[in-house]
Protein backbone atom coordinates (compact mmCIF):
# COMPACT_ATOMS: atom_id res chain seq x y z
CA UNK A 1 0.00 0.00 0.00
CA UNK A 2 2.84 2.66 0.81
CA UNK A 3 4.52 2.01 -2.59
CA UNK A 4 1.31 2.14 -4.44
CA UNK A 5 0.41 5.78 -2.58
CA UNK A 6 4.26 6.60 -3.38
CA UNK A 7 4.04 6.17 -6.79
CA UNK A 8 0.79 8.11 -7.02
CA UNK A 9 2.26 11.03 -5.08
CA UNK A 10 5.93 10.85 -7.57
CA UNK A 11 3.96 11.17 -10.85
CA UNK A 12 5.89 13.09 -13.66
CA UNK A 13 3.15 15.00 -16.20
CA UNK A 14 4.61 15.32 -19.66
CA UNK A 15 3.76 19.14 -21.05
CA UNK A 16 4.33 19.94 -25.24
CA UNK A 17 4.62 23.29 -25.35
CA UNK A 18 4.11 25.23 -28.82
CA UNK A 19 5.34 28.03 -29.96
CA UNK A 20 4.47 30.67 -33.15
CA UNK A 21 2.82 27.65 -35.21
CA UNK A 22 1.24 30.89 -37.23
CA UNK A 23 -1.44 28.79 -38.90
CA UNK A 24 -2.60 29.97 -42.28
CA UNK A 25 -4.94 28.11 -45.30
CA UNK A 26 -1.43 26.98 -46.51
CA UNK A 27 0.16 23.65 -45.68
CA UNK A 28 2.55 24.31 -42.33
CA UNK A 29 5.30 21.43 -42.92
CA UNK A 30 7.23 22.28 -39.73
CA UNK A 31 4.45 21.64 -37.91
CA UNK A 32 3.14 18.67 -39.50
CA UNK A 33 6.70 17.00 -38.59
CA UNK A 34 6.17 18.47 -34.99
CA UNK A 35 2.21 16.50 -35.54
CA UNK A 36 3.87 13.21 -36.10
CA UNK A 37 5.62 13.42 -32.66
CA UNK A 38 2.17 14.62 -31.43
CA UNK A 39 0.46 11.39 -32.28
CA UNK A 40 3.53 9.51 -30.28
CA UNK A 41 2.11 9.69 -27.08
CA UNK A 42 -0.64 11.13 -24.68
CA UNK A 43 0.10 14.23 -23.08
CA UNK A 44 -0.90 15.48 -19.70
CA UNK A 45 -0.92 19.18 -20.88
CA UNK A 46 -0.65 21.25 -24.32
CA UNK A 47 0.29 24.84 -24.00
CA UNK A 48 -0.16 26.83 -26.84
CA UNK A 49 2.33 29.63 -26.46
CA UNK A 50 0.43 32.10 -28.37
CA UNK A 51 -0.08 33.22 -32.46
CA UNK A 52 -0.96 29.47 -33.11
CA UNK A 53 -2.94 31.33 -36.02
CA UNK A 54 -1.64 33.81 -38.05
CA UNK A 55 -4.49 36.44 -39.40
CA UNK A 56 -2.92 37.11 -42.57
CA UNK A 57 -6.49 38.40 -43.21
CA UNK A 58 -6.25 40.71 -40.14
CA UNK A 59 -2.66 42.00 -40.98
CA UNK A 60 -2.52 45.79 -40.53
CA UNK A 61 0.18 45.95 -42.08
CA UNK A 62 -1.26 44.97 -45.50
CA UNK A 63 -4.84 46.54 -44.77
CA UNK A 64 -4.57 48.96 -47.72
CA UNK A 65 -3.08 46.29 -50.09
CA UNK A 66 -5.71 44.87 -51.86
CA UNK A 67 -3.92 42.05 -54.43
CA UNK A 68 -1.70 41.22 -50.98
CA UNK A 69 -5.23 40.64 -49.37
CA UNK A 70 -7.19 38.98 -51.86
CA UNK A 71 -8.44 35.49 -51.05
CA UNK A 72 -7.33 36.29 -47.32
CA UNK A 73 -10.36 35.20 -45.63
CA UNK A 74 -11.11 35.18 -41.39
CA UNK A 75 -13.47 32.43 -41.54
CA UNK A 76 -10.89 29.90 -43.79
CA UNK A 77 -8.11 30.83 -40.76
CA UNK A 78 -10.65 29.93 -37.81
CA UNK A 79 -11.68 26.38 -39.91
CA UNK A 80 -7.97 25.50 -40.28
CA UNK A 81 -7.45 26.55 -36.75
CA UNK A 82 -10.46 24.56 -35.30
CA UNK A 83 -9.18 21.28 -37.19
CA UNK A 84 -5.95 22.26 -35.48
CA UNK A 85 -7.68 22.31 -32.00
CA UNK A 86 -9.78 18.69 -32.70
CA UNK A 87 -6.09 17.54 -33.79
CA UNK A 88 -4.68 18.00 -30.34
CA UNK A 89 -7.50 17.47 -28.25
CA UNK A 90 -7.50 13.65 -29.27
CA UNK A 91 -3.63 13.28 -27.52
CA UNK A 92 -4.30 15.52 -24.52
CA UNK A 93 -7.20 16.56 -22.01
CA UNK A 94 -5.25 19.34 -20.98
CA UNK A 95 -5.10 22.35 -23.38
CA UNK A 96 -3.94 26.07 -22.62
CA UNK A 97 -4.07 28.08 -25.21
CA UNK A 98 -1.76 31.75 -24.62
CA UNK A 99 -3.27 34.36 -26.91
CA UNK A 100 -0.33 35.93 -28.83
CA UNK A 101 0.44 39.32 -30.38
CA UNK A 102 -1.17 37.62 -33.94
CA UNK A 103 -4.34 36.22 -32.41
CA UNK A 104 -4.46 40.32 -30.58
CA UNK A 105 -4.70 41.28 -34.29
CA UNK A 106 -8.93 40.16 -33.80
CA UNK A 107 -9.21 42.45 -30.57
CA UNK A 108 -7.22 45.37 -32.67
CA UNK A 109 -9.42 45.46 -35.49
CA UNK A 110 -12.87 45.12 -33.63
CA UNK A 111 -11.41 48.32 -31.88
CA UNK A 112 -11.44 49.96 -35.26
CA UNK A 113 -14.42 48.22 -36.59
CA UNK A 114 -17.12 47.80 -33.54
CA UNK A 115 -20.00 46.58 -35.89
CA UNK A 116 -17.71 43.38 -36.22
CA UNK A 117 -17.49 42.73 -32.65
CA UNK A 118 -20.25 39.40 -32.84
CA UNK A 119 -18.44 38.36 -35.58
CA UNK A 120 -14.51 38.40 -34.72
CA UNK A 121 -14.00 36.67 -31.31
CA UNK A 122 -11.55 34.33 -31.28
CA UNK A 123 -12.53 32.60 -28.07
CA UNK A 124 -15.76 32.20 -29.48
CA UNK A 125 -14.87 31.60 -32.58
CA UNK A 126 -12.73 28.81 -31.72
CA UNK A 127 -15.52 27.25 -29.33
CA UNK A 128 -13.22 27.11 -26.63
CA UNK A 129 -15.35 27.40 -23.85
CA UNK A 130 -17.26 24.32 -24.97
CA UNK A 131 -14.03 23.15 -25.51
CA UNK A 132 -12.44 23.15 -22.12
CA UNK A 133 -9.85 25.23 -23.31
CA UNK A 134 -8.04 27.62 -20.73
CA UNK A 135 -7.39 30.47 -22.81
CA UNK A 136 -4.92 33.27 -21.58
CA UNK A 137 -5.17 36.93 -22.95
CA UNK A 138 -2.26 38.48 -24.20
CA UNK A 139 -2.32 41.72 -21.91
CA UNK A 140 -0.92 43.01 -18.81
CA UNK A 141 1.80 40.69 -19.05
CA UNK A 142 -0.27 37.95 -19.15
CA UNK A 143 1.48 34.29 -17.74
CA UNK A 144 0.49 30.92 -17.05
CA UNK A 145 1.81 29.29 -14.18
CA UNK A 146 2.58 25.43 -14.07
CA UNK A 147 4.70 24.41 -11.15
CA UNK A 148 8.04 26.67 -10.75
CA UNK A 149 7.59 27.67 -14.65
CA UNK A 150 6.05 30.81 -16.10
CA UNK A 151 5.16 30.49 -19.70
CA UNK A 152 4.63 33.81 -21.69
CA UNK A 153 3.96 34.12 -25.37
CA UNK A 154 6.59 37.10 -25.03
CA UNK A 155 6.77 41.00 -25.14
CA UNK A 156 10.55 41.58 -25.41
CA UNK A 157 12.21 41.41 -29.23
CA UNK A 158 15.65 42.62 -28.69
CA UNK A 159 18.92 41.20 -29.58
CA UNK A 160 19.35 39.80 -25.52
CA UNK A 161 15.02 39.53 -25.02
CA UNK A 162 15.88 36.33 -22.70
CA UNK A 163 18.19 38.30 -20.65
CA UNK A 164 15.29 40.75 -20.66
CA UNK A 165 12.26 38.49 -19.82
CA UNK A 166 14.20 37.70 -17.20
CA UNK A 167 15.10 40.77 -15.45
CA UNK A 168 11.50 41.50 -15.63
CA UNK A 169 9.54 38.57 -14.49
CA UNK A 170 12.64 37.42 -11.94
CA UNK A 171 11.52 34.15 -12.15
CA UNK A 172 11.70 30.78 -14.32
CA UNK A 173 10.12 31.81 -17.70
CA UNK A 174 9.55 29.97 -21.20
CA UNK A 175 8.55 31.90 -24.41
CA UNK A 176 7.88 32.16 -28.08
CA UNK A 177 7.23 35.37 -30.23
CA UNK A 178 10.93 36.41 -30.89
CA UNK A 179 10.82 32.66 -33.25
CA UNK A 180 14.19 32.24 -32.30
CA UNK A 181 16.17 30.27 -29.71
CA UNK A 182 18.17 31.68 -26.57
CA UNK A 183 18.40 31.27 -22.77
CA UNK A 184 19.69 33.56 -20.07
CA UNK A 185 20.26 32.11 -16.46
CA UNK A 186 20.24 34.15 -13.50
CA UNK A 187 21.80 33.50 -9.53
CA UNK A 188 22.18 36.05 -6.84
CA UNK A 189 23.12 35.68 -3.11
CA UNK A 190 20.26 34.90 -1.66
CA UNK A 191 18.19 33.81 -4.93
CA UNK A 192 17.34 30.72 -6.43
CA UNK A 193 18.71 29.97 -9.63
CA UNK A 194 16.44 31.55 -12.69
CA UNK A 195 16.26 30.52 -16.26
CA UNK A 196 14.56 32.20 -19.41
CA UNK A 197 14.53 30.13 -22.65
CA UNK A 198 12.81 30.97 -25.98
CA UNK A 199 11.98 28.29 -27.91
CA UNK A 200 11.67 29.96 -31.53
CA UNK A 201 8.80 28.76 -33.75
CA UNK A 202 7.06 26.64 -35.73
CA UNK A 203 6.30 28.43 -38.76
CA UNK A 204 8.23 29.31 -42.18
CA UNK A 205 11.56 31.13 -41.30
CA UNK A 206 11.27 33.27 -44.21
CA UNK A 207 8.62 35.25 -43.96
CA UNK A 208 8.37 38.16 -47.14
CA UNK A 209 8.93 41.07 -44.55
CA UNK A 210 12.09 39.72 -43.36
CA UNK A 211 14.00 40.89 -46.76
CA UNK A 212 16.47 37.94 -46.62
CA UNK A 213 17.29 35.26 -44.54
CA UNK A 214 16.05 35.71 -41.09
CA UNK A 215 17.83 35.10 -37.34
CA UNK A 216 14.53 32.46 -36.83
CA UNK A 217 14.62 28.89 -35.90
CA UNK A 218 12.33 26.25 -35.62
CA UNK A 219 11.84 24.32 -32.39
CA UNK A 220 9.19 23.73 -29.57
CA UNK A 221 9.56 22.17 -26.09
CA UNK A 222 8.84 19.23 -24.40
CA UNK A 223 8.83 19.89 -19.90
CA UNK A 224 8.37 17.38 -17.16
CA UNK A 225 6.67 18.31 -13.66
CA UNK A 226 6.77 17.18 -10.76
CA UNK A 227 4.00 17.25 -8.07
CA UNK A 228 5.96 19.59 -6.10
CA UNK A 229 6.66 21.67 -9.30
CA UNK A 230 9.94 20.51 -10.14
CA UNK A 231 10.50 20.90 -13.53
CA UNK A 232 13.23 19.78 -16.69
CA UNK A 233 12.64 21.93 -19.82
CA UNK A 234 13.88 20.53 -23.18
CA UNK A 235 14.03 22.61 -26.16
CA UNK A 236 14.29 21.11 -29.57
CA UNK A 237 15.60 22.58 -32.11
CA UNK A 238 14.66 21.20 -35.55
CA UNK A 239 17.28 21.65 -38.10
CA UNK A 240 16.91 20.82 -41.85
CA UNK A 241 13.34 19.53 -41.06
CA UNK A 242 14.81 17.04 -38.79
CA UNK A 243 15.27 16.45 -34.72
CA UNK A 244 16.20 13.97 -32.34
CA UNK A 245 14.50 13.68 -28.87
CA UNK A 246 14.82 10.50 -26.20
CA UNK A 247 16.91 8.58 -29.01
CA UNK A 248 14.61 8.61 -31.68
CA UNK A 249 15.17 10.70 -34.80
CA UNK A 250 11.82 12.62 -36.72
CA UNK A 251 12.00 13.54 -39.67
Amino acid sequence: MFLQYYNMKSKVETVLILPDVHLTVEENKVYNLVKNFIKSRKWDEIVILGDFLDFESLNPFDANKALKMENRRFLKEIDVANRELDFLQKYSNNIVYMEGNHERRAVWYVDKNPSMEEFINVPKNLKLKERKIKWIPYDNYSSYQKGHLTFIHGYWYNKYFAQTTLEKFGCNVVMGHTHRAQSAQMRMLKQKEYMAIGLGCLCSKDADFTRGPSSWINGFGVGYFSNGGNFNLYPINIINNKFIFEGKEWK
